[in-house]
């Protein structure tokens, strides 16, 4: 009886450490108060505010700036409103100018959601948003790095301001061992919001 009970204990541990390749845990701290994203040419920045609330919700709400005629100019808000995210957005980019503020995922769960990336015009109106599901197709989804948490597929973004594009570049698993071994680039209208390489 007690080698059949240890067999099984041995087992389960086995399974369970196999398991443990599959999905890594997380280690999230409380999002910041106050976050503060700058447009490349230092003309425009956007502030995401995080507030507890009542029953230990929070509410998330994004402030654009933008600088009035040269460098020591006073900085003169262009919007403040309630963000898309449920909590915070991860991260943020600005376009020159202030015209174009696009965020990036949940916080607390990466990838997840309706709010993956989301395209805000000029006075905070909502222009798009995407799941990671409408970026990439089942194949792809399949293969995004993931932790218990998050499905980690962003590797990088960046505003193209000469050609008006956002470029995000997706890193995919292939092969053994979970290593980076395809890229996706996808190629957004910033404009519109619209996917223009799928």
């Amino acid at each position: 009886m007690r080698i059949v009970r240890l067999f099984c204990s041995l087992t389960l541990l086995t399974v369970c450490l196999g398991l443990s390749g599959i999905a890594h845990a997380d280690s999230w701290l409380p999002p910041k108060a106050s976050v503060t994203y700058e447009s490349s040419a230092k003309d425009a920045r956007f502030t995401v505010s995080v507030k507890r609330i009542p029953s230990s919700l929070m509410s998330c709400n994004g402030t654009l700036e933008v600088k009035q005629d040269g460098t020591n100019a006073a900085w003169v808000a262009l919007w403040r409103k309630p963000l898309q995210n449920q909590l915070s957005p991860v991260t943020a980019l600005v376009a020159n100018g202030g015209w174009r503020v696009i965020t990036f995922d949940n916080y607390y769960s990466v990838g997840y959601g309706e709010e993956v990336i989301v395209f805000y015009d000029e006075q905070g109106n909502l222009l798009k948003k995407y799941s990671l599901e409408a970026l990439l197709s089942p194949m792809e989804l399949g293969q995004v790095p993931r932790s218990v948490s998050s499905r980690w597929w962003r590797k990088a973004a960046v505003i193209d301001e000469a050609l008006g594009l956002l470029k995000v570049q997706v890193g995919l698993n292939q092969g053994e061992h979970g290593r980076i071994a395809a890229t996706k680039f996808i190629s957004f209208n910033l404009l519109d919001g619209e996917i223009l390489t799928p």
